[in-house]
């Protein structure tokens, strides 16, 4: 260790420790979730079907299942944008809680599976009901359960308690 870390020690919010604490986690979660669904799409849809089927979903471009560069973008942009987001709560929860071990990763799947059903059938049922079937059929649901179910898993994983 060198005398100037101990004399001027980095700042428990410093760009490095901010990004690993409250950025990664959210983004690895989510870009784990969006590559297995791409990868469901596949053998179900296309492979872009679930990314283009979010920016649709809210009227971003016409429902199609031919490649549509636009909402294939924009699907993927609102995809991390939100992965970052609940990232960051569900980091704030868990310190709320204290979450340790097990708790932890179950808090993680918990939490998916809750704000699933909170933005599907709250949220986006309420606000686009025409639209929602187009993200609803973009992977069958044991992909899309499977993929939320890994996201809240690797959350938990990816958590780091404040030092």
């Amino acid at each position: 260790m060198h005398i100037t870390a101990r004399v001027n020690p980095p700042h428990p919010l410093a760009p490095p420790q901010v990004a690993t604490r409250w950025i990664l986690p959210g983004l690895t979660a989510g870009a784990a979730f969006l590559g297995f669904e791409m990868l469901a799409g596949t053998v179900s849809t296309s492979i872009w079907a679930f990314p283009q089927a979010i920016a649709q979903t809210i009227r971003i471009g016409s429902p199609t299942q031919a490649l549509a560069p636009t909402s294939l973008l924009a699907g993927i942009a609102i995809h991390v944008a939100f992965s970052v987001g609940l990232g960051m709560l569900f980091v704030a929860l868990a310190d709320w809680f204290s979450l340790t071990g097990r708790s932890l990763l179950a808090a993680g799947v918990l939490y998916l599976w809750v704000e699933s059903a909170v933005s599907i059938w709250l949220i986006l049922h309420t606000l686009v009901p025409d639209t929602l079937p187009v993200l609803l059929g973009a992977v069958p649901f044991w992909a899309s359960l499977l993929g939320r179910t890994g996201f809240g898993v690797l959350l938990a994983l990816m958590y780091r308690k404040p030092s």
